[in-house]
């Protein structure tokens, strides 16, 4: 919660929904508020009956909304630069599927940072500056 403040986007619940908001066209929080307004006023009109309306609603309607919700989280993957965090993101999901979110969470980060310590004192010739030759 408090990485939105520093404009990190949510990865826990609710994550799916703005992801899919962002994909039909939200792009500020109005719109996570006026779905939050439409959301209390159906409560309060149709009370115990939306209950009812909501189990006739095609569960392939909300399949669709899941997977392009899916692919705009997936979308994150485009970042990966190197083999490295690809595989940490792959440990990281493999771990969060297998078992949790939170355990998968921390084997990412024990992971990245194992990975960050063997390569620390390497030093790779294309980040050597360039020696110019001042003398004649």
């Amino acid at each position: 919660m408090v990485g939105c403040w520093f404009g990190a986007m949510p990865t826990c619940h609710g994550a799916g929904g703005l992801a899919g908001q962002y994909k039909f066209g939200g792009r500020s929080g109005g719109c996570v508020a006026l779905l939050g307004v439409a959301k209390l006023v159906l409560g309060l009109v149709l009370g115990g009956s939306l209950v009812g309306i909501m189990e006739k609603f095609p569960v392939g309607v909300l399949g669709a909304l899941l997977l392009f919700a899916g692919i705009e989280l997936a979308m994150a993957a485009r970042d990966m630069n190197t083999k490295g965090d690809a595989f940490v993101m792959l440990v990281c999901t493999a771990v969060s599927l297998g078992s949790n979110a939170a355990i998968g969470f921390v084997a990412g980060i024990v992971l990245y940072v194992v990975l960050w310590m063997r390569n620390y004192g390497r030093v790779k010739p294309t980040d050597l500056p360039v020696q110019v030759d001042q003398h004649p």
